[in-house]
Formats: structure tokens, C-alpha cells, sequence
């Protein structure tokens, strides 16, 4: 990387080992057959802490902002959706998150382009398949195949183990209605400052509904996405959690504000999205 010798004193280091595929290492995310991504290659990105540099720097001083999967906790915060994208699971986001605005599970789907136009419907046949079998699991021949398809060697088991709890979720007897009025849905400052999510109140629903065009302009040249309803933002048709990962998507760098980039039009007044954030949480200042 720029400005750093490599973590040379860790090339014998057993626990610094990664199993990687060539796809999310060098192979880069294409979108119908175009390149639109590099790739993690030598990127060892930190949202936080001190970059250790030499072999006496304290390597628990950096926080990364890739996630690892030897790490206990970040393997849960990636999920799939049923159409096989991943995606953000359903937690917190944690304070180095929301001081730099940015989602660590989105961001390494980004770079490590976890959302190939190969790989999606890859994890979408995968998902369908196990939820068809599932229904069957009752015979012994059946079960096995569900098995192979969830044990930890299998291609895509991360994949097929949510697809085989997300239909043991559905095939449950539905709770009893609850007694007591839904508590109203709550806003989180601190989530405002990485997504759109409580922002969404704010906009038109039917203009949600048909998609909001956002507009951003790098280097020259006009980017365009579509804000949806469920609070995510397309870009080459995919979907994206946070405004800043969208735009990095969009435009390839690695150092673009989201909120700063995207400007949306309402009642014929253009404003970037951290514009509208302020008008709504004063207390987030612009970026």
C-alpha cells in the first residue's frame, strides 16, 4: 500500500494467514461481463486506530475495516438476502462505524466483490434449491443432501445455512397476535450518521416506491443510482446499504463521502443528503 513497507515481520506469522479466493483477492467484481472492481489485493484498509508500521508497533492498536472471518464476532455481521446479494446483517453498528460513516460489512462487500454478477445467482440457485429440499427433510435421503449442502466444507455453506434457517423461521406456527400496541418505530442518531434508514420517513413514499434518482459528479463525470424504499441505493443494479459505499461503487475511489457525494431533488430544491440529514438531525453537522 502507499507509504507502508507491508506487514513484512508477519510473513511467517501462522495466525495472520487467510484463506482467499482469487475472485475476492485479485479477481476484481464484474457487472455483465465489465470490469468494475480491483479487488482487495494489497488493501489493508483501518477505520480506526494507529497503522502499525514496524514490527514493534502494537497490531491490536488498529482497527480494520475489512472484515475477517477468523475474527469471532465479524462473521455475523454479514448476511444474503433471498436473492443471494449480501448484505448487512440485522446489528448495531459499532462506534467506529458511525464516527467515520462508514458500514465495515458494506465496504468489504465492496472490495471484495461479493456481489459479482457471477456470484449472485450462484448463492440464488443455492438458496432455492436447499429451500425446496428443506420442505422434504423429513426423509432420511433428503436430509443428507441438505447436510452436504450446510456443512462447512460445502461451496456456499454460509449461503445455504441462513436459506435453511430462514425456512425453518417461515414454517413455524404463527405467533399469537400481541395484546399491546407496536411501540413506535424509534430513530437512531447514531445510524443516521452511516444510513438513510430513519431518513426515509422524511421522503415522499410514492417517490420512494418508483425510486429517487441521485446524481453525483467525480472527476468530470456524472454518476447516477436510485434510492429505494427499503432504504438501500442501486448502483450497476445492485444494491447498497450506506450513501458512502454507493458512491466509492460508483466512482471506484476509495475516499469519497457519500453524504457530501449524492444530491437529491425535492420540490425542484437540489441539496446533497447530508444537506437533508441536518435539516432533520441538526445535530449531525455536515460533512
Amino acid at each position: 500500500m502507499p507509504g507502508h513497507p507491508g506487514y513484512w515481520w508477519l510473513a511467517y506469522e501462522v495466525s495472520n494467514y487467510r484463506i482467499a479466493c482469487k475472485h475476492c483477492n485479485s479477481g476484481g467484481a464484474r457487472y455483465n461481463g465489465v470490469r468494475e472492481g480491483r479487488a482487495k489485493g494489497s488493501q489493508f484498509p483501518l477505520i480506526g486506530g494507529t497503522r502499525a508500521r514496524t514490527s514493534v508497533d502494537d497490531l491490536n492498536r488498529e482497527q480494520p475495516l475489512l472484515l475477517d472471518p477468523a475474527h469471532r464476532s465479524d462473521p455475523d455481521l454479514l448476511g444474503f438476502d433471498s436473492g443471494g446479494y449480501a448484505r448487512r446483517s440485522n446489528t448495531p453498528y459499532s462506534p467506529a462505524e458511525t464516527n467515520r460513516g462508514l458500514c465495515r460489512a458494506d465496504e468489504t462487500i465492496r472490495i471484495l466483490a461479493l456481489n459479482d454478477s457471477h456470484l449472485v445467482p450462484l448463492r440464488a440457485r443455492l438458496i432455492r434449491e436447499v429451500t425446496v429440499l428443506a420442505r422434504h427433510g423429513d426423509l432420511t435421503d433428503i436430509q443428507q443432501l441438505v447436510d452436504d449442502k450446510v456443512g462447512p466444507e460445502a461451496p456456499y455453506s454460509a449461503v445455504a445455512v441462513m436459506a435453511l434457517a430462514l425456512h425453518r423461521a417461515v414454517a413455524q406456527p404463527a405467533a399469537a397476535p400481541a395484546t399491546t400496541p407496536a411501540a413506535a418505530p424509534t430513530t437512531d442518531p447514531a445510524r443516521s450518521r452511516v444510513d438513510l434508514h430513519d431518513l426515509l420517513q422524511h421522503l415522499d413514499p410514492d417517490a420512494l416506491k418508483a425510486g429517487i434518482i441521485l446524481t453525483g459528479r467525480h472527476e468530470k463525470k456524472v454518476h447516477q443510482a436510485v434510492l429505494k424504499h427499503e432504504g438501500h441505493i442501486e448502483v450497476w443494479d445492485r444494491p447498497w446499504g450506506t450513501p458512502t459505499t454507493a458512491a466509492r461503487a460508483a466512482t471506484g475511489s476509495n475516499k469519497i463521502n457519500g453524504w457530501d457525494f449524492w444530491h437529491l431533488t425535492i420540490a425542484g430544491v437540489e441539496q446533497t443528503l447530508a444537506e437533508f440529514r441536518s435539516r432533520h438531525f441538526p445535530a449531525i453537522a455536515p460533512s
